[in-house]
C-alpha cells in the first residue's frame, strides 16, 4: 500500500476553526476530483479519513463536502483500489 502524501492542507470548519490535513489522495471519479484526507494530528486508535469534492464556487475552487452516503462509499473504495495498485 502506498503511504506517499500529496502535501497538506489547512482547512476552515463552520465554527471557523483551522484543521491541518494530510492529503492522501487526489483523483478523478466519475467526471469530478476528490481528496482524501487525513487530520495531522489524528488519533491512531480512530482514524477518520475525510473526503471531498472539488467544485467551483463563485469562479474560484472550493473543497465540498458530500451528502449522499453512496458517492462517499464509491470514492473511498476507488481510494483503497488504488493504493493496492500504486
Amino acid at each position: 500500500m502506498s503511504e506517499e502524501l500529496l502535501g497538506t492542507i489547512l482547512l476552515t470548519d463552520e465554527d471557523d476553526n483551522e484543521i491541518e490535513f494530510d492529503v492522501m489522495d487526489k483523483f478523478p471519479y466519475k467526471g469530478m476530483n476528490y481528496y482524501i484526507l487525513l487530520p495531522v494530528d489524528y488519533d491512531a486508535d480512530d482514524v477518520e479519513f475525510v473526503i471531498l469534492r472539488e467544485d467551483t464556487v463563485d469562479g474560484e475552487t472550493a473543497l465540498m463536502g458530500i451528502d449522499d452516503v453512496e458517492t462517499l462509499d464509491a470514492v473511498f473504495d476507488e481510494y483503497k483500489r488504488r493504493q493496492q495498485i500504486e
